[in-house]
């Protein structure tokens, strides 16, 4: 007896499935839904960082236990020589997912450890179902007709299964060339982004066509109701398709990249991840926006990094008219340059803008290289230290002063004695 012959033998003795199996089935569904009712919210709970056989087992706690329930009713027919072939076949279809399943906890990444358990998952239903008399020929047998095209139960399966396995391929090769892409020092990293959204979507499509190419499906008489699903789309999703090509502009003309500060309608931040719809803007507050694509085309955004990452920054400051401005200048650009993140090339400048009403107005240029750090933490330092330089040196910073001029007037004004008396 060959292997195949022997599994056959073990997942179903007769051979093939009777009606009178169906109540089998019936308790598998039941213990399905009282297993996941109890068990699956408590799985969902457990945070896998990365693939092990113990957190694999506190995952599945749900599948162990249909499982253990579903050996328990096996057995118990056993015992009672009641014929249990949907019993006996979801016992040793669950004893062999559970070896692949613990197989593949052993992989590290949790990406290729549900990939490679996901194929081997179908590849086994696949190969047990086959197995069974007449089932591929029952699964054809159940189809329904869209237009000129047949499609059965067992199309759907295989489809099912291509899909998955080109998808598992596709997006593991994506991952491949994306992690190349990254390493190559002459591609900025908007292009980067680019690149590797244009190929995994491009293998996502090609998964898709050879799946439905699996289910018998004719993609050239999808060539009109794509175009019409696609006018629709156009339509009803305007935002969504302006959003997506916007974020693709942004890409190509490389305006906005991950890592650019940038202030738009006033938000601040420096942008950690461009997205196909929104560019996420992380702000010194640790609060990440979601700013749409559109809204960085159209609008007007400052891009504190575009060329460079030399920001000059500007601190007006008033000092009194008892004070001398070329100490007060040569006190300011000392008091500047003695914080750490004020660049001394270009060296910081002072210029007298102008008398004011209260103060001699003056303003401080200098200049930083990582916005990323924040900007007003560093005017802070520059303004104490010229307090300080200030309060040493007995240099005043004005209030704001007016002078009051009281003038005499020429109209008469009437006795405070005639106002005061009673009326008679």
């Amino acid at each position: 007896m060959t292997f195949l012959e022997n599994w056959q033998a073990h997942l179903v003795p007769s051979g093939t499935f009777q009606a009178q199996d169906l109540w089998q089935l019936l308790i598998v569904i039941v213990l399905f839904a009282i297993s996941s009712k109890t068990l699956g919210s408590k799985a969902n709970t457990v945070l896998i960082p990365r693939s092990t056989p113990t957190l694999w087992l506190k995952r599945n706690l749900c599948f162990l236990a249909l499982w253990a329930a579903i050996l328990v009713a096996s057995g118990i027919c056993f015992v009672t020589q009641t014929e249990a072939p949907v019993f006996r076949f979801f016992s040793y279809l669950g004893g062999i997912w559970l070896i692949i399943g613990l197989l593949t906890s052993f992989i590290p990444s949790r990406f290729w450890s549900k990939s490679v358990a996901a194929v081997c998952y179908f590849l086994t239903t696949m190969l047990s179902l086959s197995l069974v008399d007449d089932s591929i020929e029952t699964l054809q047998e159940l189809h329904f007709t869209i237009g000129t095209n047949s499609i059965s139960a067992w199309g759907i399966l295989s489809g099912i299964l291509a899909f998955a396995f080109t998808l598992w391929i596709s997006l593991a090769m994506a991952k491949v060339i994306e992690t190349q892409i990254k390493r190559v020092p002459q591609l900025s990293a908007s292009l980067q982004v680019l690149i590797a959204k244009i190929i995994r979507i491009v293998f996502i499509l090609v998964a898709t066509a050879i799946a439905l190419s699996s289910m018998g499906i004719d993609l050239s008489a999808l060539t009109v109701l794509g175009g019409a699903i696609g006018l629709g789309v156009g339509f009803g999703l305007q935002k969504v398709v302006s959003n997506f090509i916007s974020g693709i502009l942004l890409l190509v003309d490389n305006s906005i990249k991950p890592g650019d500060v940038i202030e738009i309608d006033g938000t601040y931040g420096w942008i950690n991840n461009l997205r196909a719809r929104y560019a996420s803007v992380i702000t010194r507050d640790g609060t990440e926006h979601l700013i749409p694509n559109e809204d960085l085309i159209t609008q007007r955004v400052i891009n504190w990094t575009f060329t460079n990452n030399l920001v000059r920054m500007k601190v007006p400051i008033g000092v009194s008219y008892d004070a001398d401005p070329h100490q007060c200048i040569a006190l300011v650009i000392a008091a500047a340059q003695s914080v750490e993140r004020v660049l001394s090339d270009p060296t910081p400048v002072c210029h007298v803008l102008g008398f004011g009403d209260s103060s001699i107005d003056l303003e401080l240029r200098f200049w930083i290289t990582d916005p990323t750090n924040g900007v007003a933490n560093v005017k802070s330092k520059v303004l104490l230290n010229i307090w300080d330089t200030f309060k040493a040196n007995n240099i005043e910073i004005p209030y704001p002063q007016r002078d009051l001029h009281i003038r005499s007037s020429d109209v008469a004004m009437p006795s405070t004695e005639q106002s005061n008396s009673p009326q008679r």
